[in-house]
């Protein structure tokens, strides 16, 4: 069997599993303060490619990279004007 279909089977199993030990055992804030994280670094992931091409006009290059990325979901506005700060004055 391709590693795609043994894959697309146990992920969902998985998921499952663990959906179900969480409703028991009170896992609901974890799960949800990872996937609020998670959410701000697909955010973080998206907003950096969209400055990498509008700043790549201007002859700068902003790398998407994961220092980039948890800099910015972590520390949010604050991150986003280190990270261009630093490409820009460095």
């Amino acid at each position: 069997m391709p590693w795609t279909v043994i894959v697309s089977i146990c992920v969902p199993v998985v998921l499952l599993f663990l959906y179900i030990v969480g409703r028991h055992v009170k896992w609901g804030k974890l799960f949800e303060r990872l996937s609020i994280f998670w959410f701000r670094i697909a955010c973080a992931f998206l907003l950096l490619f969209i400055i990498h091409l509008v700043v790549g006009y201007n002859g700068y290059n902003i790398p998407i990279n994961m220092f980039s990325v948890l800099t910015i979901a972590v520390f949010g506005i604050p991150g986003i004007l280190g990270i261009t700060f630093l490409i820009v004055f460095l």
